[in-house]
């Protein structure tokens, strides 16, 4: 998957706080950035669920949006901590680390 943009955000958490970004790959150190599209491709990212909370909401959970944009199109997914496997968490924590330097940086 070729991506052109990535946007992300997580909220919630016992002190509801919010993290976002939106950067391109090629903006990215380039092992951190074929991280990313490697997580991406491995999860078939562009197949999965729109939403794939379908659990109630703890109110300590964190909420991860992720909007990838290709050539084709984009596509967001919403899930939830408690819905997440292994490399789902890997791409949440991934994301979150590139959203805390974009913070520090503005």
């Amino acid at each position: 998957m070729e991506v052109e943009r990535i946007k992300f955000e997580r909220t919630g958490g016992i002190a509801g706080m919010r993290f976002a970004a939106d950067f391109k790959p090629e903006d990215l150190p380039d092992e951190q950035a074929r991280t990313l599209t490697d997580l991406l491709d491995d999860l078939d990212f562009d197949e999965l669920p729109e939403q794939m909370t379908n659990e109630p909401s703890a109110s300590d959970q964190f909420t991860y949006t992720i909007t990838v944009e290709t050539k084709k199109g984009e596509h967001t997914v919403v899930m939830g901590d408690a819905s997440a496997d292994e490399k789902m968490q890997s791409l949440f924590d991934l994301l979150t680390q590139i959203a805390r330097r974009q913070m520090r940086k503005s």
